[in-house]
C-alpha cells in the first residue's frame, strides 16, 4: 500500500500522517495538541516522542543508525521478541529475537478522548517467520502518545502447544550525561552482570545504579516503577512497567560503542538504555489460545531550578 492509500485509510486529519523517512521506510508521525512522535512500523518502533510541555525528547536515536531492511534501527524503543537477548536455542539466529528488524502491519489509528493518539500495529506468522520461528502467533502493539507515552504488547499464542517466550522494551533514553544520571528504585534488588559475563552470583545493588564505565546488568524482582534522574537536562523519567519483574539497565561505554558501526564514538554519553522486560529467570509461557502482555508508560517531570 502506497503513502497516500494508507494516509487515506488510516491518516487522522491533523494529529496523524504517513510519510516517508529515511531509507524509504514508512514513518507514522504524530502531532496532536499533547505531544509530538515518530513511530516507524518497521519494526514496530517509537523513534520520538516529546510532550508539549518538555523541551527535549525522550528518546535517543543514533546518527548512524541503519535504516533498511534487515537490520535494526539503534534508538528509540526497539521490540525484542521472542527471545530477549543471545538465541536461547543456539541456532545462530540474531540477538533479541527477529521482530525488531521486521515489517509491522497498520492495524488502526485513533484520537481518544483526551486528544491523545493511540496507533495499533499488529504482526502474524507466516511462512518467512515459522522458518525461524516455527510457532503460530498474533502480535499486537498498542502505542499511545499523549501527555505521557505508553507502549503496550500483547501476543497471542495460536499454536496447539504452550509457547514459551522472553521479551522486553529495550527502551533508549536520551541523556545529557550518561555520567552524571542516576537510576533510582533498584536498590535492594540482585542484579545479573552480563559485563562480565554473568559468571558470579547475584549482586546486591547498594543505592541508585550510576553509570562510570560499561553497564550491562539484568535486575529481577523488580519494582513497577523506576526513576531516570538526568541534572544535566534537569528532569526526571518516570517508568511504569507492567507485567514485568526484570529489568535491563545498558550502557556500552567506550569500547563497546566504539566497535558498534551504528553508534558514533561519543553516543555512550548521549543514552541508557533502562529496558522493561522478561529475561533470565523471568521466562512467561502461554497456553494455546491465550495471551500475554507487557508494557510501560513513559512520563517526564521538570526539575526544580
Amino acid at each position: 500500500m502506497d503513502i497516500a492509500a494508507i494516509n487515506a485509510r488510516f491518516g487522522v486529519p491533523g494529529s496523524v500522517q504517513f510519510s516517508e523517512g529515511r531509507g524509504g521506510l514508512m514513518m507514522i508521525e504524530i502531532h496532536n495538541d499533547l505531544a509530538t512522535a515518530t513511530i516507524s512500523p518497521y519494526a514496530g518502533q517509537v523513534l520520538a516522542y516529546r510532550p508539549h510541555n518538555a523541551p527535549d525528547e525522550l528518546l535517543f536515536v543514533s546518527e548512524r543508525a541503519y535504516y533498511t531492511a534487515g537490520k535494526a534501527i539503534k534508538g528509540g524503543i526497539p521490540i525484542c521478541w521472542p527471545w530477549f537477548g543471545a538465541d536461547p536455542e543456539k541456532k545462530g539466529r540474531g540477538g533479541h529475537g527477529f521482530v525488531r528488524a521486521w515489517a509491522w502491519a497498520v492495524r488502526n489509528c485513533e484520537t481518544l478522548p483526551h486528544g491523545a493518539s493511540r496507533i495499533t500495529l499488529g504482526l502474524t506468522d507466516d511462512d518467512e517467520s515459522r522458518a525461524i520461528w516455527p510457532a503460530a502467533f498474533d502480535l499486537t502493539l498498542e502505542i499511545t502518545v499523549g501527555a505521557t507515552l505508553a507502549v503496550t504488547l500483547t501476543t497471542r499464542n495460536l499454536s496447539t502447544e504452550p509457547l514459551q517466550i522472553t521479551q522486553g522494551l529495550h527502551t533508549y533514553f536520551k541523556v545529557g550525561d550518561a555520567t552524571q544520571v542516576r537510576v533510582v528504585g533498584l536498590d535492594g534488588c540482585h542484579y545479573l552482570d552480563k559485563a562480565v559475563g554473568a559468571k558470579e552470583a547475584p549482586i546486591l545493588q547498594q543505592g541508585a545504579v550510576t553509570v562510570a564505565g560499561e553497564v550491562n546488568r539484568i535486575y529481577e524482582q523488580v519494582p513497577a516503577q523506576l526513576q531516570l534522574e538526568d541534572p544535566v537536562l534537569n528532569r526526571r523519567i518516570i517508568i511504569d512497567g507492567a507485567h514485568s519483574n526484570t529489568c535491563v539497565v545498558w550502557n556500552p561505554w567506550v569500547e563497546t560503542a566504539h566497535a558498534m558501526d551504528d553508534l558514533d564514538d561519543r553516543d555512550y554519553l548521549r543514552f541508557i538504555c533502562v529496558e522493561t522486560v522478561n529475561t533470565a529467570s523471568e521466562v512467561i509461557e502461554i497456553l494455546p489460545q491465550a495471551e500475554a502482555h507487557i508494557g510501560a508508560e513513559y512520563r517526564i517531570e521538570l526539575l526544580a531550578p
